[in-house]
């Protein structure tokens, strides 16, 4: 009956992982990339963060901050990984990574309410122009393939990006607006 129970409450664990990694995984990202010069850096990073998240997660307490957590775990990380980055051109003293991950830390709500009023307005835009949009910005795509698969000459694909970021920059800007009103 003891191994039941605590099958269950692995499983549950397990599954509260799961959820709080997937749910937050742009987010640390994000937090990474403020602190590296390089995305691949980054994002090998994210595969090592993510690597002891899994391992330290019996160390969280429920109902605190997940994001906090798993980002001060991503900075040990980034501190741990410097000296593969001291070969580059620029690299910072920890001062400036302190104050940078500091700021990226205070930013995290801002930039969610962004990312949320963004996909908002993207859902507002007629089909074609969102697929020429989601498209554009696929990893490894440029306009000449958002083009292609739009239909679209890249002289067209080039305007309708310019019209269509324009919608969304005014779009996200009053959603945020009208967040801040209300």
């Amino acid at each position: 009956m003891n191994g039941n129970s605590s099958w269950r409450d692995d499983a549950e664990r397990n599954k509260q992982l799961m959820l709080l990694l997937t749910q937050h995984q742009r987010r640390i990202f994000s937090y990474l990339y403020t602190l590296v010069p390089d995305r691949h850096d980054a994002e090998d990073l994210l595969q090592e963060t993510n690597l002891v998240i899994c391992e330290k997660f019996a160390e969280f307490e429920p109902d605190t901050d997940f994001v906090a957590w798993a980002c001060q775990i991503a900075w040990w990380r980034v501190r741990a990984a410097r000296q593969k980055y001291a070969r580059s051109k620029v690299v910072f003293d920890d001062t400036v990574l302190a104050a940078v991950a500091h700021t990226a830390l205070e930013l995290r709500h801002e930039t969610d309410q962004r990312h949320e009023a963004l996909d908002q307005c993207l859902k507002k835009l007629h089909a074609r122009d969102r697929e020429l949009v989601l498209s554009r910005y696929e990893p490894g795509s440029g306009v000449e393939a958002a083009a292609r698969r739009s239909g679209r000459t890249l002289v067209a694909a080039y305007k309708a990006l310019g019209r269509i970021r324009k919608l969304l920059l005014d779009c996200v800007g009053n959603q945020l607006a009208s967040e801040v009103v209300s």
